[in-house]
């Protein structure tokens, strides 16, 4: 999801305007000729400029919303406007625990990705280079697995297959197995909202209790839930969407 159409959900659930945002980035950064003023706001937004890291910090200081996410969507942003070409471009963004965890899976050796969440990144880099054998591994240990973090990061990994033939298999694990049904949500959720993992889990468990948010975090998932390279965002973006539909327009 491109870091201007952040920029701007985020900039719209707090009613400002690019002058707004603009006077308060300015604010945060002690920028006495008043950068990065209403016209940089406005390229961010238009998809036009990605905001370097200096302005990122800011962003999230001003929203008050993890870095993490911020510099994760603009990484992408650079990643899918070189159209997925490189590999070595993937792999460089996101580390070098993407190819260690491809020789791994090759090799049947779950312990890596059962030791914590993999993010979206690594699970696309992985997923990029997983050969025939791998994506077999993946699928066993999504279903059978003993522990709910490598089933959850199995078919995260699974869900970005370039050719999406195992779409159908996440969303049947997702509908079937709660542990990683409420992990892989609260991840989208952490992602495609820009908040944290404690908040990200609670919007997932009551979103009832964000119904003044509904707006903003049902346009998120609204434009997740046609993601064409994770099938497992667009159906929990669309159960999020089922969830919050009842409370748009609440008073």
């Amino acid at each position: 999801m491109p870091i201007g159409q952040l920029i701007r959900d985020l900039r719209g659930a707090r009613g400002w305007t690019q002058n707004k945002l603009a006077d308060q980035l300015s604010i945060a950064a002690g920028e006495p000729n008043g950068a990065p003023g209403r016209d940089a706001v406005k390229r961010w937004e238009a998809g036009k400029v990605i905001p370097g890291d200096h302005w990122l910090r800011h962003l999230a200081h001003v929203f008050n919303v993890p870095i993490e996410n911020l510099k994760s969507e603009a990484t992408l942003d650079h990643v899918n406007r070189r159209n997925f070409i490189g590999l070595s471009a993937l792999v460089a963004a996101h580390g070098h625990i993407a190819s260690q965890m491809v020789a791994s899976i090759a090799g049947r050796d779950s312990g890596p990705l059962a030791l914590s969440q993999t993010t979206h990144g690594t699970d696309i880099v992985i997923a990029s280079m997983a050969d025939r054998a791998s994506v077999s591994h993946l699928t066993r240990w999504m279903r059978d697995a003993g522990t709910s973090v490598l089933r959850v990061n199995a078919a995260g990994i699974l869900a970005k297959l370039p050719s999406q033939d195992h779409a159908a298999r996440v969303t049947d694990v997702l509908a079937h197995d709660a542990e990683v049904r409420h992990l892989y949500m609260t991840a989208v959720t952490s992602r495609v909202c820009a908040v944290d993992w404690t908040t990200a889990g609670r919007i997932v468990t009551t979103p009832g209790s964000y119904a003044s948010q509904a707006p903003f975090l049902a346009g998120r998932f609204a434009q997740e839930a046609v993601n064409p390279r994770d099938a497992g965002a667009r159906w929990c973006s669309s159960v999020m969407l089922r969830e919050l539909s009842p409370m748009i327009g609440w008073s």
